[in-house]
């Protein structure tokens, strides 16, 4: 537990326990409303004991997010250089779900709290960009920002709990960057079928029949999603909206990328 330090082993073993529930609940995406009832019930500890050795709730989920936080910086710390270090980051993300909870979760609803958490995880952003940045293999043509973006999206949806994929998700992140699968394009946007059932209209208003969801897109998004319903070739895609919006490519790849994780997010 670092260089925190405990009365009692009970003590220490108290608070192992209320991390692992935490980070069951995290796992869940179920964090952001969370009552000690529920950490009570995760961890097997009455609410009684639990203020024996946290004084509220948010004390509870500040020591989370410093152990986590702490064991992020870690990783980074350790990470090689290269391609290598960015897949072995990945990798062992996927292998550690409190990790990967840690960076995906919804925040939970205290300002600060909240903040505390996105310190860590613009960190990691940061890192990352940084060693994409200095990546020789990276492709050429596409601004390092896109691909970290590309990336940080394909590590949400290999968390996502509600993602039936993930585990398809995960499997491909295992071995490569998403830039190098050959697929990954086809992979940004759901599959025609499900943007199918969609209905549009010339205002931007979205609604999903299905789920019973609507959101508002603008020009660019409707024109994505009227192209999606008729065809997946994303390159004809990114070229289309070149041609018609005259538009910087690099910019264009980083605004469908970006939509195409809102999109998915809307169909979860």
């Amino acid at each position: 537990m670092g260089s925190l330090s405990f009365k009692t082993e009970t003590a220490k073993q108290r608070f192992r326990q209320v991390l692992k529930a935490l980070d069951s609940i995290a796992g869940k995406d179920q964090l952001a409303f969370l009552t000690t009832q529920r950490v009570s019930k995760e961890s097997g500890i009455s609410d009684g004991v639990l203020f024996r050795h946290f004084v509220s709730k948010d004390a509870m989920l500040e020591a989370w997010i410093e152990q986590r936080g702490e064991s992020v910086r870690l990783l980074l710390e350790a990470m090689p250089g290269g391609r290598g270090g960015l897949m072995y980051v990945v990798q062992q993300l996927l292998k550690q779900e409190a990790l990967l909870s840690f960076l995906c979760c919804q925040p939970m609803e205290t300002p600060y709290l909240r903040d505390k958490l996105n310190v860590f995880r613009s960190q990691f952003y940061r890192v990352m960009l940084l060693r994409i940045e200095l990546l020789s293999s990276a492709p050429s043509g596409i601004a390092p920002e896109v691909l970290a973006d590309h990336l940080m999206q394909k590590i949400y949806r290999a968390w996502n709990p509600a993602n039936t994929g993930r585990n398809r998700q995960k499997e491909l992140l295992m071995s490569q960057l998403p830039w190098e699968t050959a697929d990954s394009n086809k992979e940004m946007f759901p599959a025609r079928d499900v943007l199918q059932r969609l209905a549009l209209n010339d205002s931007g208003f979205v609604f999903d029949p299905v789920n019973g969801r609507s959101f508002s897109a603008n020009d660019v998004g409707l024109y994505i999603l009227r192209f999606l319903q008729q065809s997946d070739d994303i390159d004809a895609l990114m070229a289309s909206i070149n041609r018609d919006f005259d538009a910087n490519p690099a910019e264009v790849q980083r605004d469908v990328t970006e939509f195409s994780g809102q999109l998915r997010k809307f169909l979860a």
